[in-house]
Parts: C-alpha cells; structure tokens; sequence
C-alpha cells in the first residue's frame, strides 16, 4: 500500500491498523498543524484548530460541553458503524477476545476522529450558543444549584453512556 492511512483503512486486518497506527497519527498531526498550506490558510483567515478551541473556551462550561457532546456523538456513532456494518464482528467470539477487538475497532476510531477534529471544533462552536441556552434550561428544569453540577451531571451521563455501550457489545459478542 502506497500511504499508511490505506493501510489502517483496511479495517478488516486490525493487526495492519496496529503495525500503523503511529505512522497514521503522525500523517493526521502534520495534515492538520504542520503543513504549508495550514499556514497560508492561517493568513488568508481560515481558522486552524487552535484558534477554533480558543474561541470555544470563550463560552466556558457551554464551550466545553458542546465539544465534549460532540465527541460523544463521534465516537458512538463512528464505533457502531465500523462494529456492525465495516467490518462485522463474529459472534460468540469470548469474552476476551470481544475486548480486545473493541479496544482495537476503537483505537482505529480515534486515529479517524484527529482527522474530523477542526470540523468538530467547528460544529461545537457553531452549537455552543445552543448547548448555553439548554445547559442554563437544563440547571433550571432538574433543580441544580449551579451550572458546574448540571455540567457534571451530563458529562457523567455521556461516560455512562461509553461503559454501557462497551459492556453491552462486549458481553452480547462474547
């Protein structure tokens, strides 16, 4: 294969994403910060990932939560493509060997995710004045003393969410 990246496309083999994946995330590092054309574009007023996640701190909790929200729907959603429709799992492989898989499939996912990183950023910031107005009704509706609870409340939620979607697969593929 001609570039890493194909070769940690091949989903199917996770012993070809493995021997790459270094090679993959440092291709998706100097894509989005290092290469020539970022900083022309920097000049010409396209915003990079760090001036995208400085405008986002801007709005505080809202900002970070947006992003965090934003993640959760990422990886969630990219990981049960890639689980059931990219490359199908097997069935009743051990529980074991249904781990290490989700470790993997998972691994390839955020190798994905730094290349989706400035249009999530993006799409934060462009949420982030909504995610204020439902964190501030959020805090209102359940009764929290401050927004830092209801913050903390959700993101608790989202990790929630994580561990539940890990044991379920892990135990149904077992």
């Amino acid at each position: 294969m001609k570039y890493p990246v194909q070769a940690a496309m091949k989903v199917y083999d996770c012993s070809i994403f493995s021997k790459y994946a270094a090679e993959v995330a440092t291709c998706c590092h100097q894509w989005l910060y290092c290469s020539e054309e970022n900083e022309e574009n920097k000049k010409g007023g396209i915003l990079t990932s760090n001036e995208t996640l400085k405008k986002l701190r801007r709005y505080g909790l809202s900002g970070i939560l947006s992003y965090g929200l934003l993640n959760t729907a990422y990886y969630l959603a990219t990981f049960l493509v890639v689980w059931f429709y990219i490359a199908p799992a097997p069935a009743k492989m051990g529980y074991l060997a249904a781990v290490e898989r989700f470790l993997k499939v998972m691994a390839m996912v955020w190798a994905g995710s730094q290349v989706t990183k400035l249009i999530r950023a993006g799409g934060a910031l462009a949420l982030a004045p909504f995610v204020d107005r439902g964190l501030s009704w959020f805090t209102a509706k359940f009764k929290f003393q401050s927004q830092d609870k209801a913050f903390m409340a959700i993101v608790g939620c989202c990790f929630g969410l994580a561990i539940i979607v890990f044991l379920v697969i892990t135990l149904l593929w077992a």
